[in-house]
């Protein structure tokens, strides 16, 4: 399970840089596709350019299962730091 500040930081980027409503944003919320919060392929950008700048760890042509979620983001990078 990766760790809470990791999390936090992902859903602070994606609510400051990406517009989306904290309220509106569990770690576990769908973030692309049906029945989502609606981030497109140009959120994903913004994603992966931070992952990499703050963490080290390069998403770029990461399968879609590590994007599902705050939770799975933080799992792949957990995994690969």
């Amino acid at each position: 399970m990766a760790d809470t500040e990791i999390k936090a930081k992902i859903k602070n980027l994606i609510c400051s840089t990406l517009g989306v409503e904290a309220d509106a944003l569990e770690y576990d919320t769908a973030l692309f596709g049906d029945d989502s919060i609606g981030l497109d392929s140009v959120d994903s950008l913004e994603i992966i350019a931070f992952v990499d700048e703050e963490y080290g760890v390069d998403m770029t042509g990461v399968g879609k299962e590590h994007f599902l979620n705050i939770d799975s983001i933080a799992d792949y990078i957990e995994s690969h730091k």
